[in-house]
């Protein structure tokens, strides 16, 4: 990717680069989580039962889908 020169001297530490990564990866999840919701309450009732959800599972799996990894 071309970096204009005014970026072009900017560098990150090893501490802000393991901090922008992490959020990065939050962002990524969290995204795909919409779009698994988004996919989910596309669906009519039919293909929910398909694959044995209604629609208030999609919420509890919308809901943990937002839970932190590791927490119950």
């Amino acid at each position: 990717m071309f970096a204009s020169p005014a970026t072009a001297q900017l560098s990150l530490s090893h501490r802000s680069r393991g901090g922008a990564l992490k959020l990065l990866l939050q962002l990524e999840a969290w995204l795909d989580a919409r779009a698994s919701a988004r996919a989910l309450y596309a669906m009519d009732e039919r293909g929910l039962s398909d694959l044995a959800l209604s629609r208030s599972d999609v919420e509890r799996v919308n809901a943990d889908a937002r839970r932190p990894a590791g927490t119950a």
